[in-house]
């Protein structure tokens, strides 16, 4: 009896972009920044690319590098609720630098519905528009990998965030320390007298606001608070600040003092306090975090966390622009923030 063994041979993998990259040692973006748009890299990382992909064995997609060639000179601001008046001051830094370089700005509102991203994204693969700039981050994780070439190899579009982020994806950032912001609110009011120190958070989960949650709980238990945490979950909105302001106040253990994951929510427990007759910052101080316009112009005028958000702006869109042009980028910029006093804090009385 003839006895036959089968053997079975494992295809090897076909070569992507992102080994070509490796092997070049620059970033995704550039590859495709040298194989579409040749004229926008340097001579000298254009050969480092060509010598990677024949090192590799590399075969790019000629249709979709074809697809690339035009550019729409368009750029997407991706927002979470363009109602919010956070974003104002930073898409005027993207348009100051947009305009400047040729580029126009087309804002998407997804309204905390990750599923409105997606038509969005698609913009990119269909040319009409060249990059993203993400001002959220609730957004399907599968898009950010598809198009950032982290799924197959292959898709590679500009991608920069602004102020919020990804603990698990590593895309170039500008953004402020949340953790260290939160932290200096927190000293500040504890110097006042403070102990009763509630948190008015946004949405669970949200990376900036576990940072400035990690912040708050951090300098309790450095002032040997720990024990007197309390923490309420928002939306960044002046009515959940409101809402969560009257359940917050309306106990006898309420809080001296309520730091606020946004000026909007603060402006919404200033009210709650009004409605229970509460005084601030007599009996109530309250701290706030943007400084957008009317945190200056609400009374009492508030106390919050400064962010520099037309220099975020501003840089995020620089970023972008570097990428556009096969260029490298620092994957992560750290702005910073600073606490601006007003009428709205006191000392604890009594």
């Amino acid at each position: 009896m003839l006895n036959t063994q089968v053997t079975s041979k494992q295809s090897p993998s076909v070569p992507t972009i992102k080994d070509v990259a490796k092997a070049a040692g620059c970033s995704t973006a550039t590859v495709s920044r040298a194989l579409a748009t040749p004229e926008k890299v340097s001579d000298a990382t254009r050969e480092r690319v060509n010598q990677a992909i024949a090192q590799v064995g590399y075969a790019p997609n000629i249709a979709a590098r074809n697809l690339r060639r035009a550019e729409s000179k368009t750029i997407v601001a991706l927002l979470p609720d363009i109602s919010n008046p956070f974003f104002s001051e930073i898409i005027s830094g993207m348009e100051d630098v947009a305009h400047q370089a040729g580029y126009q700005i087309l804002i998407g509102d997804c309204e905390h519905d990750p599923a409105r991203a997606e038509a969005y994204f698609r913009l990119l693969s269909t040319n009409q528009a060249d990059g993203i700039v993400l001002l959220t981050s609730e957004i399907p994780k599968t898009l950010i990998k598809q198009a950032d070439g982290q799924a197959d190899g292959q898709a590679d579009f500009p991608l920069v965030m602004a102020c919020e982020f990804f603990s698990d994806i590593d895309l170039p950032l500008i953004a402020i320390d949340n953790h260290q912001a939160s932290c200096q609110a927190i000293d500040y009011l504890v110097s006042l007298g403070h102990q009763r120190i509630a948190t008015l958070t946004g949405p669970a989960g949200n990376p900036i606001c576990l940072e400035r949650l990690r912040g708050y709980r951090d300098t309790l238990s450095v002032h040997g608070l720990i024990d007197q945490v309390c923490v309420a979950e928002g939306d960044f909105s002046f009515r959940s600040g409101f809402q969560q302001g009257l359940a917050l106040l309306d106990n006898a253990q309420r809080p001296t003092a309520i730091f606020c994951h946004s000026d909007e929510m603060a402006v919404g427990v200033l009210k709650a306090a009004r409605q229970l007759d509460i005084t601030v910052p007599g009996q109530l101080s309250v701290v706030g975090f943007d400084n957008i316009g009317l945190s200056e112009y609400c009374d009492p005028e508030l106390t919050t966390i400064s962010q520099p958000r037309n220099e975020i702006g501003q840089q995020a869109m620089q970023s972008l622009l570097h990428l556009l042009r096969g260029e490298r980028v620092i994957r992560r910029q750290t702005l910073s923030s600073h606490l601006i006093v007003r009428k709205s804090t006191g000392r604890v009385s009594g």
